[in-house]
């Protein structure tokens, strides 16, 4: 597989990573960052722990796809289904921290926290349908209304923003195009869009995406059709890693960025 200068993305992203490793102690070094601000009001912790879980998440499937190439090699389905949670990850670590407003940085930590909690409920109320079950998880329910979510509706007040409107799901296509690094990239805004779907489309086993990903060899000829000697398509995958990894470059410099430096107002 010809990767181009595709390691030079991955030699990138580990001088990326042990940077945020190497980040001081808030406390020790006593900043006065943005971060260090955004934590000591509602919601603040929320942020930066939901952005190191999308980080958390964009690293282990990015070593997890070296790996798979290393070891495996570039099979036509696996590489492109490991791309995209790194995709979706550091666009979410991305947004979170995106807004130069310490207030709408803690607003979308906490919805995305909020997002999270509503996931979790619809799992546990697909369990409901099973009767030795249902009231075990209406009482979880219950308490989880009492508790967290009485918080999160707290943090929301405190916050100046109407609960309902802070578990409303995040449009990603609407939300790339207005990421700092992006605005003003027209180019750059439809590749992202267009590498997600991609990405979306091998993640579901969609017919599309495989031909658009691969290379067609000898055809043979089959009962009521013919048959592909498909190859993963070196150009389409090398572009679409690229591009997955600029939006994770993006997140780790955003998070180091909020971690050491004031808010820019």
């Amino acid at each position: 597989m010809d990767l181009g200068n595709l390691p030079e993305f991955w030699a990138l992203l580990a001088r990326e990573f042990q940077t945020l490793e190497s980040l001081p102690s808030l406390a020790e070094a006593r900043l006065l960052s943005a971060r260090a601000f955004d934590e000591s009001q509602p919601a603040g912790h929320r942020t930066y722990m939901e952005v190191e879980r999308y980080l958390g998440v964009a690293r282990d499937n990015h070593e997890a796809l070296l790996a798979l190439l290393e070891h495996r090699g570039a099979t036509l389905w696996a590489p492109w289904s490991l791309l995209r949670p790194i995709f979706e990850s550091a666009f979410f670590a991305s947004w979170i921290l995106d807004p130069a407003s310490g207030r709408d940085r803690r607003l979308r930590g906490l919805r995305c926290e909020v997002l999270d909690c509503y996931q979790q409920r619809a799992h546990r109320a697909a369990f409901k349908k099973l009767p030795e079950a249902r009231q075990l998880i209406e009482e979880a329910e219950r308490q989880q209304e009492q508790g967290s979510l009485a918080v999160y509706r707290a943090e929301a007040a405190a916050l100046g923003e109407p609960f309902d409107r802070v578990h409303q799901r995040v449009n990603l296509v609407v939300e790339l195009p207005k990421l700092g690094f992006v605005r003003g990239q027209n180019d750059f805004a439809v590749f992202l869009e267009g590498t997600w779907r991609l990405l979306s489309g091998f993640e579901h086993g969609l017919g599309w995406a495989l031909l658009r990903g691969t290379d067609r060899g000898a055809e043979t000829q089959v009962p009521g059709g013919a048959g592909l000697f498909l190859s993963i398509n070196d150009e389409q995958f090398v572009l679409a890693a690229k591009t997955t990894y600029a939006l994770l470059a993006n997140a780790c410099r955003l998070f180091k960025a909020r971690h050491l430096e004031p808010s820019p107002r």
